[in-house]
């Protein structure tokens, strides 16, 4: 799956009141854990008031968000409804790190055909352990980010361990293709290559 790294700012509005909507891993977990990413787009599609405004209880400004909802609405639903369905389903994509390209398939898509399941809160939940654990982040900084970020600064650190390191294929095949960061990276390379580093730390220190 390609994640966007930067998207376009998120803005809803109405007259005088502005909000910012801001992605994050921590807005999809609290929404998949009450709702899921199914019932999010259905009920954006149904202009079900409840999922709009669980949606924008996780933007960053949810008063705010509430009372443009509240004002929009009053004007008449339809109107209303197609005005804020896109940037609420640009937020929804951003936060869960869903590509909006149609000819790019999705990550549970790839693990079907597979013959793999596919868990998307365990995803979301892998988002977080990489940025705590392998990344270091805290746990605040790794709410705060979005996938693409989390995944950006994973691809970086590898391409760091293996510019000082070098892998396995070093050794064995010399005319192995350069590392490319855009390709995915096992939790076993990662484990691996903080190792070799603690290890020269280690002796540095001596």
């Amino acid at each position: 799956m390609t994640l966007r790294l930067a998207h376009d700012q998120i803005i809803i509005a109405h007259g005088s009141l502005t909000v910012r909507m801001i992605p994050t891993l921590r807005a999809a977990y609290r929404l998949q854990r009450k709702h899921g990413l199914t019932r999010l787009m259905q009920g954006l599609d149904e202009g079900r008031l409840e999922i709009i405004r669980n949606i924008a209880d996780e933007c960053g400004d949810p008063i705010t968000a509430d009372k443009i909802i509240d004002r929009k609405f009053a004007g008449g639903f339809g109107r209303a409804l197609a005005s804020i369905q896109q940037p609420f389903a640009d937020f929804l994509a951003a936060c869960y790190g869903v590509d909006d390209d149609p000819n790019t398939p999705h990550h549970s898509e790839t693990r079907e055909q597979a013959g793999l399941g596919f868990d998307l809160t365990k995803a979301l939940e892998d988002f977080f352990e990489i940025g705590t654990g392998w990344l270091g982040w805290t746990p605040a900084d790794t709410w705060a980010a979005t996938p693409a970020e989390i995944l950006a600064a994973q691809r970086g650190l590898m391409a760091r361990l293996k510019a000082i390191h070098g892998n396995a294929e070093d050794n064995t095949d010399h005319t192995a293709r350069p590392y490319d960061p855009r390709e995915e990276v096992s939790p076993e390379e990662v484990r691996a290559g903080l190792a070799k580093l603690k290890a020269e730390a280690g002796r540095g220190k001596q």
